[in-house]
């Protein structure tokens, strides 16, 4: 292998909805099957591996992220809790879900002719918090900011961070860009809301901490089998050597 070096990034996983019937998946598959989703958490626990927020990487931003995996939800929604949060206790493991704070249906999605299912309620959002599941921001209306006036950006942006403080009690110090939909001014008016990372889709770099806030993720869904789960969480790519002097200067060791 002359031109390609093998290196080492965080996985950060993307998920959505976790379903155990057909009636509620959706043409869109943002979705993994319950039983599936335990296979997977129970393969990281079985070969030792931990999963970190990013509230443990603010605390310890030089921590060795060797065997480590950043799991993250997008939305909100109530199987977070009836499914998930049961998971996550099971297994001893944390997450990162981001709030949709002000609807209680996922709206967008029906707009584009998905099932309507209901987000997570108050309550429920609290008692995860309370539990160690970092709660994190993903505007206040599910807009795609890339779309939006950088006034209006600030009060989705902005406006949901003070809504999950108030709500947990914690500071929001991770967001999500809904749909992906991100710019250098989104990313301007997130930096101004006072976030201190932020995830994207799959654009960024494919290292961690080039560039904290346009992370990339790697996103789970019904097609991805145990193989591909593997590969995915390994953390293992391979860049062409001649490029790696660009990407050494802001890393997460």
């Amino acid at each position: 292998m002359t031109n390609k070096e093998r290196t080492y990034s965080l996985p950060v996983l993307l998920y959505h909805r976790i379903v155990n019937k057909h009636s509620v998946i959706g043409k869109h598959k943002i979705y993994v099957w319950e039983n599936e989703l335990e296979k997977q958490l129970e393969y990281l626990k079985k070969n030792g591996y931990e999963t970190i927020t990013f509230f443990d990487l603010q605390e310890n931003p030089t921590m060795n992220l060797k065997k480590k995996v950043l799991i993250t939800f997008d939305d909100g929604y109530e199987d977070n809790y009836t499914l998930l949060f049961p998971l996550l206790k099971k297994y001893n493991f944390k997450a990162v879900i981001y709030l949709v704070t002000q609807v209680n249906h996922n709206s967008w999605g029906v707009n584009e002719g998905e099932p309507r299912i209901n987000m997570m309620t108050d309550e429920q959002k609290k008692i995860m918090s309370d539990y160690g599941i970092e709660m994190g921001g993903h505007t206040r209306t599910h807009i795609d900011l890339s779309k939006c006036s950088e006034t209006q950006c600030l009060n989705e942006i902005a406006g949901c961070k003070s809504d999950v403080e108030k709500l947990t009690g914690k500071k929001a110090i991770s967001f999500a860009y809904p749909f992906g939909g991100i710019n250098e001014a989104v990313k301007r008016v997130t930096k101004q809301a006072d976030y201190i990372y932020a995830v994207s889709t799959n654009t960024g770099p494919k290292k961690f901490g080039v560039d904290d806030f346009q992370i990339r993720r790697i996103e789970i869904t019904p097609k991805t089998t145990m193989r591909s789960f593997k590969n995915k969480i390994s953390g293992y790519y391979f860049y062409p050597s001649f490029i790696k002097s660009f990407f050494t200067g802001n890393q997460t060791k």
